[in-house]
Formats: C-alpha cells, sequence, structure tokens
C-alpha cells in the first residue's frame, strides 16, 4: 500500500509538472489547489478545489481528504503557501514541518537574525521602516547595500544601491512590492556580498541535511538581479564544495527545517560561503530537474515524498554531465506570440530542450517593469562551466522572442 501525501497547491505546469509526477510514481497523492485543477488530475488519487487564500477552506478541504485517505504527509513546492501546509499538517495531525520553521523560511530578517545568533555565516542587515531609517542603515553597514522585501522569492524587487538617491527610491520600490504575508512596512537593507552565488538543493528529515544538487547562478537587469540562468552539476572544487555542505547544513539545522526540501541560496566570499536565504520547498527555476537530467536514476519527487512521510531517501548518485538554463526574455516590451530557434541550432545534441512557457497573447515586460516575465527556456548540457555559460549566451542571442511591440508606457511593478 503506498503512503498518500497531500499537496497543497501544484504551481505552473511548466515549472512543476515533473515533480508531481515523480511524487505519483510512488505514492498516492491528495491535492488541494485553486479551480479549475486540470492537468494535475492525471496524477491525483483525489482532489478539492479550494482558494489557497482562505485558510479555513483549505483546512476544511484536507479534513475531507485526510477522512478518505490515511495522509502521511504535506507538502507544498509553493513558496507562500509554505506555513500553511505545515499548519495544515498541524491541524489534521500529520507530523510536516514545523510551523515555527515554515514561517522563518517566509522570513528573510528572521533568518538572518537566527543566523546572527546561532553563529551561520551570513549578511550584516538592519530593518529599516522609513526611507530615513533605510538611509541610516546603509551608513551603518556602509555601501554599495542590498535592499530587499522580507518575505518575496526569485529574487523579485532585490537590488543593489550605491547611493543615498538611489537607496530611498529602491526603498520604496520594495516596500510596494512586498508579499502579502508580511505586512509591516519593514524593508531588509543588507551588507553587500562580493562573490559568486550559489543555490544549494537539499532533503532534510530528523536533523539530517542531504544536498543533492548544487547550481550556479547567473542574473540579469541591473541593478536588480533578475536570475536568468543556472549551471547545475559539479560546479565547485572538492574544498568549496565541503564547506558549502557545512553552512548548508547549519542553516537548516538553525531554522529547524524538517521533512522537504530545501533550496539554500549562498554567495562565496573571499571569507567563506555566507548564507542569503533558504527557501522551505522545493527549488524553482526548474534546478531540481536540471539534477534529474544530470544525475543518472534521480527523481526529486521521489526524494521529497521520502522525507514527507518520514523516510529516509537512498543515497544519491554523483552528477554525470553539467546541465545549464537560460531564460528567454524579448528585447523590449510586447505582446508574445512565440519563440523561434534558428535551425542550427535546433539540431545541435547539446540542446536539450526549448520550451515555451508564456501563452500567444501574454504581455510581457523587462524588468523593472515585470518580474519573471519570460517566454520561454532553453536547457543545454557542455562539458563545463564555461561551454554551457557560451552555450547558453549562445541560445539566448540567436533565439527570437517574436511579438507585437508594445506602445503604451506601463509604471513599474509592484
Amino acid at each position: 500500500m503506498k503512503d498518500t501525501v497531500l499537496v497543497i497547491g501544484s504551481g505552473y505546469r511548466h515549472f512543476r509538472e515533473y515533480a508531481l509526477r515523480g511524487l505519483a510514481e510512488r505514492h498516492r497523492v491528495v491535492l488541494i489547489g485553486p479551480p479549475p485543477l486540470d492537468w494535475q488530475l492525471a496524477y491525483v488519487a483525489d482532489h478539492r478545489e479550494a482558494d489557497l487564500k482562505d485558510r479555513d477552506a483549505v483546512f476544511a478541504a484536507a479534513a475531507e481528504l485526510a477522512a478518505a485517505h490515511p495522509v502521511t504527509g504535506v507538502i507544498t513546492w509553493e513558496e507562500m503557501n509554505i506555513a500553511l501546509a505545515a499548519e495544515t499538517g498541524d491541524r489534521i495531525g500529520v507530523r510536516t514541518m514545523p510551523v515555527d520553521a515554515a514561517r522563518a523560511c517566509r522570513d528573510k530578517a528572521r533568518q538572518r537574525e537566527t543566523f546572527q545568533e546561532q553563529g551561520v555565516p551570513s549578511a550584516r542587515f538592519r530593518l529599516a521602516g522609513s526611507a530615513a531609517e533605510a538611509v541610516a542603515a546603509a551608513d551603518s553597514l556602509g555601501y554599495p547595500v542590498v535592499v530587499k522585501p522580507r518575505g518575496r522569492a526569485a529574487s523579485v524587487a532585490v537590488q543593489i544601491v550605491r547611493t543615498e538617491a538611489e537607496l530611498r527610491a529602491a526603498f520604496d520600490f520594495a516596500r510596494g512590492s512586498e508579499a502579502a504575508a508580511i505586512d509591516d512596512g519593514l524593508v531588509l537593507v543588507e551588507e553587500f556580498l562580493a562573490g559568486e552565488e550559489i543555490s544549494v538543493d537539499s532533503w532534510v528529515l530528523d536533523g539530517r541535511v542531504e544536498p543533492y544538487v548544487i547550481a550556479l547562478k547567473r542574473t540579469g537587469y541591473a541593478p536588480f538581479f533578475e536570475e536568468v540562468a543556472h549551471v547545475a552539476g559539479d560546479v565547485l572544487d572538492s574544498a568549496t564544495e565541503a564547506a558549502v555542505r557545512d553552512v548548508v547544513i547549519r542553516a537548516n539545522n538553525a531554522l529547524g527545517i524538517d521533512r522537504t526540501l530545501t533550496h539554500t541560496e549562498l554567495m562565496l566570499t573571499a571569507d567563506g560561503p555566507k548564507v542569503i536565504e533558504v527557501n522551505g520547498r522545493l527549488g524553482g527555476e526548474l534546478i531540481p530537474r536540471l539534477a534529474e537530467i544530470a544525475v543518472p536514476g534521480l527523481s526529486v519527487g521521489a526524494l521529497l515524498g521520502a522525507v514527507a512521510t518520514g523516510r529516509a531517501p537512498g543515497p544519491v548518485a554523483r552528477p554525470e554531465r553539467l546541465v545549464g538554463i537560460r531564460f528567454l526574455y524579448p528585447e523590449a516590451d510586447l505582446t508574445f506570440d512565440d519563440i523561434d530557434v534558428p535551425a542550427a541550432l535546433a539540431d545541435e545534441p547539446w540542446l536539450h530542450e526549448v520550451r515555451r512557457v508564456s501563452a500567444p497573447g501574454t504581455e510581457l515586460r523587462l524588468p523593472p517593469r515585470q518580474f519573471l516575465g519570460r517566454a520561454g527556456y532553453a536547457i543545454a548540457t557542455g562539458a563545463d562551466v564555461p561551454e554551457i555559460d557560451s552555450r547558453l549566451h549562445t541560445l539566448a542571442e540567436r533565439t527570437a522572442v517574436l511579438g507585437t511591440p508594445l506602445t503604451v508606457p506601463e509604471p513599474l511593478a509592484a
């Protein structure tokens, strides 16, 4: 008899179907998601439709599903639903991510405070409730600084600032774009960490933290940090990887995380790895899917199902190849039609996949008018990091994002 796992929310099909499919291959899946559920139904044994912003409706739906099925794990891979999933597990009597840890994963400032208290290497920071407080924080930390909302994901509205004038504008922008989960008006002002940014995805169970993929992050659209590409696999030398692993374990344990997969972001500074943040969920940006391509036999859905139901996964093999993803953006704001890949590129053996993720007719705008306004993505393999970086750059340069230019000015994103 398969264990039953309750999933709260499914995410976008292009970015999460592989996880739901892998989970369903080894577990009975029951799902709560917003109407109308469609593609998800191929993978679930039962479901309820509910507004995920209505906690009582979610709790009621979970109780119905738990009464009909012996639920042994509760999970989510949606950032906004991390605390909700933990609270749902509490309500139906299923051990899952501790609620306190889930809430900490949604609050970057709380993470910083915890890391500071427990000696986990991280950035110095201040919280600012006004532009004047932000200026004082930057004066104390020293320019440049990074200004960010406390509760957003995917580097949305995060930017580097070097002057007081830039800081005041960045403070207003970050506060205006804050996630609904944290509405106290406080903005995070942080020390700028110089170095290469990476992410580490791990499974966490009963105090054991096991990384299974490391990825290099590529950002664009300065002064913002839009995530435009990632390269996953054996991307670090053994000494650096060991130091990163140590810091990741300490950071996850400091927050009390359990029974989930996490996505930890770090900067490789001259003083060693320092944590940017820990996300209490499966990594985004298709990084776990890159891991499945790089590591023979790996199923991220299987990893997630195992820890959600209290079972330690078996050993994860080392990556056999390097894999990279590049997100495809228009050259200028437009109403999207399609993606055109030159035939010479489409036939390259190293090109694993090109996929459209925005529907025709979607209005796409570049940061900061819109974040994550992507037309699609391309996945490529290669022998080393420079080769993959070069191939991803070629894909971005030569793949055309087609559409009709938008001529009406649009206000900045919030």
